[in-house]
């Protein structure tokens, strides 16, 4: 959000009717100096032609798992199938690679020499060792087809030991396959789904889909993992969520019987849609709302359907789930999810955590929110064999560069500081995150009662997370990663049973500034997340993995809204101890420096631009506080003495004449100095003579040159040069 900010300043010691000329202060919040990618193990630096090979090309490589390993240079890839690394040990260890490669060729790529790694493994000292796992020498990687494999580098030695390692993969095209060039699309691996189900299939609404127990239609699209349901009639490939995105309510109080018209229909074609990458591959089609009081409907056929709409995205019906064979099938994610089925005029049926049908789904409560799309058969897989721990790939993007803001997608994953988070949105302000897990003060993995929280009176948990204790967790107490992070406005609009979602989400009402948030009820992503439910996909779903967790929005004065451990939001007293997943702003200008924003592969983040306040404490801060001080940056400790404290009070220019210069909106203006990581100036030339005050009040809040000040200077302030600007407030 673009705030408009205004400057309030209150001057003393300024006669009443005194004429003044006038010397404008702002405080700047933020000017780009520098762009500065962060130095880090994972990157991939400029590529370089191959003299084999048609296409092929390494994409990514990141840390999969690290015990006892030093990077002592940064794990990259130097040219397209070059990779370089140095590591250290202090005694035994391993750690291992995750490596993407894509054939971006017309042809097949036959991996036919790995170079270096005889060579690595006999080079001293022996006792480190490399090798390459599922990526052999006479692999063929198919045009499009996304290769990952991993490279392990163990130790044996019992004292420090280093080496520096280079693998070089050579490949040649091979023209067919037994005469036959392969082409994978979504289309012929769902049929072969379905020709292979060990479960069996069924017809519903004249399309074929799978049932029971499925373990190899999984498929990585937009940012969320989807399972494949089978083929619509039309020949769309039909599609559901693996995990709830959000909670809401159905619709309404008593409108059961009108889906076109509810609350979930609107969110997600009108919220979760748009927001999709390639909602370009999805096709409009006709949802099945009829009503059915008998828990085991299993009707193949809709011939009362009380919708009359198309649309791209819909949920499932309870017709539906049972053919699938119900709480015996794939569908059951462990989570608490609506239907599309009415049951009446006032309750849908739901599926609880447990996978059975629920005859208690009254539509103004909050459920979760399972999508359902068709996508177009055609479309091309690009990776993944469709199991958990490797789904199909749709459309992913083989190299992704620039700003996370420009780049990346709601649902995606991200690491930052250590910690793996997903993408909630993205905004002119930069990229909303959110923990893909929980507060856990001692990083030992398990949510222990002191990590707890209340919400508090007026979210007093609020104030909380933005104190230096929790912000130190957040960043690892690391300030390249904390300046990572974007303070922004958050809001905690109210919000009761039964109101339309939009009620929270577009409310302004009690805002307060952060650099850390709590996610709201019907927010993206305000479920729980599959890889919270699965532990990374280590282990079946359980809510058992999950906890309790506040959301930011109040019910009322004593009660707030919270997100139950099957994935359903439901309010209670403010007063009880729950888990926190925190949201945070990352700044726009950070950019993607590896991965691909998968659950195994997420994004890793460089440097935030500098600012210019951080740049002048970086670079201009005088340490010379021994002689009388002249003309330069001084860093000003609590009692107003120079010092060289690595945390002073602030930092003022002083002298005559510094080098303190700077132009905003377009004019010449001085460097005051550096207030609470903000910029003091003063402009360099006056505005001319302005009363303080006609009115002779001496009062600064009505005064003449206020009014003059924040109304017809301000207004002639340049767009993007308001954008910069602060309140400020005080004496």
């Amino acid at each position: 959000m673009r705030l408009k900010r205004k400057i309030k300043k209150k001057w003393k010691n300024i006669g009443t009717n005194q004429k003044i000329m006038f010397l404008f202060v702002v405080i700047l919040s933020f000017i780009t100096v520098g762009y500065a990618v962060i130095n880090q193990a994972l990157k991939i630096t400029s590529y370089a032609s191959i003299d084999k090979g048609d296409g092929m090309i390494f994409t990514s490589i990141g840390i999969k798992a690290n015990n006892g390993a030093t990077i002592e240079k940064d794990a990259s890839i130097k040219t397209k199938t070059l990779v370089n690394t140095q590591v250290s040990f202090q005694n035994a260890g391993s750690i291992t690679f995750n490596v993407s490669a894509q054939n971006q060729g017309t042809t097949d790529a036959k991996l036919i020499e790995i170079k270096g790694l005889e060579q690595s493994n006999i080079k001293e000292p022996t006792c480190i060792q490399v090798s390459v796992q599922d990526h052999n020498v006479g692999d063929l990687v198919y045009p499009n087809q996304v290769k990952k494999f991993t490279i392990t580098i163990t130790s044996t030695c019992s004292t420090y030991s280093s080496k520096e390692l280079d693998l070089h993969f050579v490949y040649e095209k091979q023209e067919t396959i037994n005469g036959v060039l392969p082409v994978y699309d979504l289309g012929d691996k769902t049929n072969d789904l379905l020709d292979n189900s060990t479960d069996g299939t069924y017809n519903y609404m004249d399309g074929t889909y799978l049932k029971g127990n499925q373990d190899s239609n999984y498929v990585w699209f937009d940012g969320f993992l989807w399972r494949i349901m089978g083929k619509n009639a039309d020949g769309s490939i039909r599609m559901i969520t693996e995990e709830n995105v959000t909670s809401i309510p159905w619709g309404a109080h008593d409108t059961a019987k009108d889906y076109d018209n509810s609350y979930v229909n609107d969110w997600l074609n009108n919220y979760f849609y748009p927001k999709l990458e390639h909602k370009d591959l999805l096709v409009n089609q006709t949802w099945c709302s009829e009503t059915t009081t008998d828990d085991e409907s299993a009707r193949t056929t809709c011939t009362n359907n009380l919708s009359k709409i198309q649309k791209p995205v819909g949920l499932i019906s309870i017709d539906e789930y049972n053919l699938a064979s119900a709480s015996s099938s794939y569908l059951v994610n462990s989570q608490w999810f609506w239907t599309f089925t009415p049951r009446g005029t006032s309750s849908v049926w739901d599926v609880l955590d447990n996978g059975n049908a629920d005859i208690y789904g009254v539509v103004a409560g909050t459920g979760g929110v399972r999508p359902v799309v068709g996508i177009s058969s055609g479309v091309i897989i690009t990776g993944g064999n469709g199991a958990l721990t490797d789904p199909y790939i749709i459309e992913e993007l083989s190299d992704v560069t620039g700003s996370l803001k420009d780049h990346s997608h709601v649902g995606e994953y991200v690491t930052y500081a250590g910690r793996n988070y997903r993408v909630v949105e993205t905004s002119s302000q930069g990229t909303k995150l959110i923990l893909d897990g929980y507060y856990d003060s001692n990083n030992d993995g398990t949510i222990a009662s002191s990590d707890k929280m209340q919400y508090g009176t007026n979210c007093t948990l609020c104030t909380t997370i933005n104190e230096d204790t929790f912000i130190n967790w957040i960043s690892n107490n690391n300030e390249t990663d904390k300046n990572k992070l974007v303070s922004t406005t958050w809001y905690r609009g109210g919000y009761w049973e039964g109101e339309d979602y939009k009620t929270n989400l577009e409310s302004t009402a009690n805002p307060y500034e952060g650099r850390v948030g709590l996610i709201r009820v019907g927010e993206m992503l305000s479920g729980q997340s599959e890889t919270i439910i699965s532990k990374y996909h280590t282990t079946s779903n359980s809510d058992t993995n999950a906890q309790t967790y506040w959301t930011t929005t109040p019910y009322s004065a004593w009660d707030a809204w919270r997100v139950n451990t099957a994935g359903n939001a439901y309010h209670y007293n403010d007063t009880d101890m729950l888990a926190i997943r925190p949201v945070i702003m990352i700044h726009p200008g950070v950019p993607i420096t590896g991965g691909q924003g998968t659950p195994n592969e997420p994004y890793t983040l460089g440097e935030a631009p500098l600012t210019a306040a951080q740049y002048l404490i970086k670079n201009k801060v005088s340490s010379d506080i021994n002689t009388s001080p002249t003309n330069g940056l001084f860093a000003i400790g609590n009692s107003g003495e120079l010092t060289t404290s690595s945390s002073p009070r602030e930092y003022r220019y002083i002298g005559a004449n510094p080098d303190n210069y700077i132009r905003f909106n377009n004019e010449l203006w001085r460097i005051i100095g550096i207030f609470d990581g903000q910029l003091k100036i003063i402009r360099n030339d006056s505005i001319g003579n302005i009363a303080w005050d006609n009115n002779s009040i001496n009062d600064w809040s009505t005064a003449t040159l206020q009014v003059y000040l924040n109304n017809d200077y301000y207004e002639m302030i340049r767009v993007e040069d308001k954008k910069r600007l602060m309140n400020i407030h005080g004496n």
